[in-house]
């Protein structure tokens, strides 16, 4: 009842009973006793909701312990048995999101595949089990890059899509989910079959969510990161545009102080930046610019993102310059791709093509003014993006035709210091 009571009211104060009084049961309870199981797995329901709450690790140790014990102590032809041990795997599941213990996810993974035998086709909880199973599958890929890994997530999530009904409020979850994996898979595959399929569930994902919905804005900008990808895979236009549209949407819906509406900004600047690369369409070009410039200046400076945001501004102004000879616009496009290698650390895999840009608007200035500085620090930091290149990587080579890297090599060889 005070577990009840807490889940309508969000009080603590339930909830902190709720331990008690069901702890005070267990311990009050023979070992042997036959609901004894079922008041440790409760225990563990209330001790997981304190943790959601307090974020208290001795309560989500605890939580496992007790779940653990309600598994173990329990038949395994038990009606309950993959109730406690889907349970198990949640918390289990939620320790590793705190402290990274493969075992805790390993563990997981496989309680909940234990639960998945004994639960009937028809059981009502049978697909969100599933969906479980692919989430953590998936998380144990990113960690191990085992192609299994991936490949069952695929699979049972797949699984739970398709016994899910069209109506069901975890549909479109579901089948965000899929989409994201098959995009992976692509990722590493190179199957368009995959990237298609990423395309088409990510687009039902959006149809099956009502417009006023708060995770409609996510799902359409998962959908317009699937059809930008497969724009730069075939190069269709349509893909593009459909892009553009559904990222553009997920903009306009998303609150200005949502924390993820700088990414969706950012990804609404650069497909129309591609868009320009391909129309030409001065139009675009301004937009990418004032999209990518919006999400920087919302992004604390200590954001992850920040600098391959910062760069890609530069990337835009740069470009903007080159169409349009404003030397205000190549001044920023040297301003903000040098913050951003500035706030990139040096084992960064993006460092060197921050460097590299950096290098390009640098070399561009000098092409302008004739400063001999500009020409000076654009051949080094070329030559820092080249040595921060590994070897096996593609390294820079295209500068030693650029005017200003031939006009470098020309100063050193006759001994020129000052404006050409």
């Amino acid at each position: 009842m005070l577990g009840s009571r807490f889940q309508r009211t969000r009080s603590m104060d339930d909830l902190n009973h709720a331990v008690k009084v069901v702890d005070m049961a267990v311990k009050s309870t023979p070992e042997d006793h036959p609901e004894r199981a079922g008041w440790l797995n409760d225990l563990g329901i209330w001790l997981g909701a304190r943790f959601e709450q307090t974020r208290s690790m001795d309560d989500l140790n605890r939580a496992i312990e007790v779940a653990g014990i309600a598994v173990n102590s329990t038949p395994e032809d038990h009606p309950d048995r993959a109730d406690w041990l889907s349970n198990l795997g949640t918390w289990l599941s939620m320790r590793f999101a705190q402290i990274r213990s493969m075992d805790d996810l390993n563990r997981a993974i496989e309680v909940v595949g234990i639960a998945m035998k004994s639960t009937p086709e028809d059981h009502p909880d049978r697909s969100r089990r599933l969906s479980n199973l692919g989430t953590w599958l998936s998380t144990r890929f990113e960690w191990t890059r085992s192609m299994d890994d991936l490949n069952s997530a695929v699979k049972v999530t797949d699984m739970a899509v398709n016994m899910t009904s069209e109506n069901h409020p975890d549909r479109a979850r579901q089948l965000s989910n899929l989409g994201i994996l098959l995009n992976t898979r692509s990722e590493r595959t190179g199957s368009i079959d995959d990237l298609n399929r990423a395309v088409k569930v990510a687009g039902m994902a959006v149809d099956s969510t009502p417009e006023d919905d708060l995770d409609r804005a996510s799902l359409l900008n998962n959908l317009g990161n699937r059809l930008g990808r497969r724009f730069e895979r075939l190069g269709s236009m349509d893909d593009l545009d459909r892009a553009v549209e559904v990222v553009d949407m997920a903009v306009n819906s998303t609150p200005e102080d949502h924390p993820d509406r700088a990414h969706r900004l950012s990804n609404l600047g650069n497909r129309l930046g591609r868009r320009f690369e391909r129309t030409g369409l001065m139009d675009d070009l301004n937009h990418a610019v004032e999209f990518v410039d919006m999400a920087v200046k919302s992004t604390p400076e200590d954001h992850p993102n920040r600098a391959g945001w910062l760069n890609d501004l530069g990337t835009w102004l740069g470009t903007r310059f080159e169409r349009t000879g404003s030397i205000e616009n190549l001044n920023h496009a040297v301003e903000v791709a040098g913050i951003a290698v500035n706030s990139t650390p040096e084992d960064h895999p993006d460092r060197a093509r921050r460097l590299e840009n950096l290098g390009t608007w640098l070399g561009r200035r000098f092409e302008r003014t004739g400063s001999i500085d500009d020409l000076n620090r654009a051949v080094e930091v070329t030559n820092m993006a080249v040595n921060a290149t590994p070897e096996d990587h593609l390294r820079p080579s295209r500068f030693a035709e650029q005017p200003w890297y031939l006009a470098w090599y020309a100063i050193q060889a006759h001994g020129f210091s000052g404006r050409p």
